[in-house]
C-alpha cells in the first residue's frame, strides 16, 4: 500500500514538473512573439514617411491604368 502511495506522489511531482515546463515554454514563446511585434512596429514607425510616399506613388501610377 505504501508503494502505491509513493508511486502516486512520485507521478504527481513528475506531472507538476512537466506542466510547469510547458507553461514556461508558452510564456517564452509569447515573449518572443511580442519582441518581434515590437521590432516590426518600431520599424514601421521609423519608415512612415517612406511608406506613405511609396503608397502615394503606387496609387497615382494605378490611376493611370484604371479608366
Amino acid at each position: 500500500m505504501s508503494e502505491r502511495i509513493s508511486l502516486a506522489i512520485g507521478r504527481l511531482f513528475v506531472y507538476r514538473e512537466v506542466r510547469r515546463e510547458e507553461g514556461q515554454g508558452a510564456v517564452e514563446y509569447a515573449l518572443a512573439v511580442l519582441a518581434v511585434a515590437a521590432i516590426i512596429a518600431a520599424a514601421m514607425a521609423g519608415f512612415t514617411g517612406q511608406i506613405t510616399n511609396f503608397m502615394t506613388k503606387a496609387g497615382t501610377k494605378l490611376q493611370t491604368y484604371v479608366p
